[in-house]
């Protein structure tokens, strides 16, 4: 598939903008909650695009016009558009930021992560003719501090206190629906082959929901300094882990797949990522993270379409 963004006509809509169906926004607006998945009225806004129902979209390969998605349950829909070399992007949680409350949404482009990154120097060379003055400055000079929590030159690697513990987090089932396969079954699967490496304790984090996962995240318990890398199959946890300078191994495409191992079998000696690497990587993940706000004003789009392919 084309990675390159479709042009866009300023007249014509263009991008397909699928939300749940009729029934379930009916459903929703009878029980006092929200007709319209937010992000996805964003990107209609954004993108001057079509407003479409689940059961009006229509993927037979006779309509090509691209599709915004958001979350694994539109999973079916989003192997369809594959199937039928259809282009999409794919709106879900933010990779940084979100410990309290959902600010940051990731949107990937033809998959559900971002799985390249551009340098710094060539992220400022696409954006810098794509923003006014000021707004090329947020962007360019202030990105990372919004995101990250301190600038670009004062950021410093975690080093977060390392033990013996192997932390798996394991996948939901929800995830396994898209991949295919057992999420439990796949689990039983990775502790057993990590047990012919290493006779290291393992531990398995419960899958909890969102409640409970903000009061006891992933990063509050790599900071009890008794693990001594993260195993997960695709989840955010492994950026989390490099982030703090704990490393991680990841069995399916992710963001952070420039900087984790996948062969099991070295365990014993995970992989550290050079410093200026990590910092280079987490400027451009930077990127490939919006707010509800720079979705609806059109700034994330401009940014997708500048930063090319995923």
């Amino acid at each position: 598939m084309d990675n390159s963004l479709p042009n866009i006509n300023e007249n014509t809509p263009v991008w397909r903008c699928v939300d749940w169906s009729t029934e379930k926004a009916q459903d929703r607006f009878l029980k006092g909650k929200n007709r319209y998945d937010p992000y996805i009225y964003d990107f209609v806004l954004a993108t001057n695009g079509i407003y479409t129902p689940g059961e009006q979209l229509v993927l037979d390969g006779t309509d090509k016009r691209p599709c915004v998605f958001r979350g694994l349950g539109k999973s079916p829909s989003i192997k369809e558009c594959i199937k039928q070399n259809i282009h999409y992007m794919y709106i879900d949680t933010g990779y940084f930021g979100n410990e309290v409350t959902k600010k940051w949404h990731r949107v990937a482009y033809n998959n559900l992560q971002t799985l390249n990154h551009l340098s710094v120097e060539e992220v400022q060379r696409r954006l810098k003719d794509t923003f006014v003055w000021r707004e090329a400055n947020k962007w360019l000079e202030n990105r990372f501090k919004e995101v990250h929590g301190v600038s670009h030159d004062k950021w410093k690697p975690g080093t977060l206190k390392r033990g013996k513990t192997i932390l798996i987090v394991p996948p939901s089932q929800k995830v396994f629906n898209h991949f295919g396969g057992d999420a439990k079954e796949f689990t039983d699967k990775l502790v057993k082959e990590i047990k012919l490496y290493t006779d290291k304790p393992i531990e398995i984090r419960p899958k909890v929901g969102r409640d409970k996962r903000v009061k006891y995240t992933v990063q509050d318990q790599l900071r009890s300094g008794k693990y001594h890398c993260l195993v997960t199959y695709n989840s955010i946890a492994a950026t989390e882990a490099v982030h703090y300078g704990i490393p991680a191994f990841a069995m399916a495409p992710g963001a952070a797949d420039a900087l984790i191992l996948k062969d099991l079998s070295k365990i014993e000696t995970p992989y550290y990522p050079h410093e200026e690497k990590v910092q280079q990587w987490l400027h451009w993940l930077a990127y490939c993270q919006f707010t509800t706000q720079e979705m609806e004003l059109g700034h994330a789009y401009n940014v997708i379409k500048e930063r090319g392919i995923e």
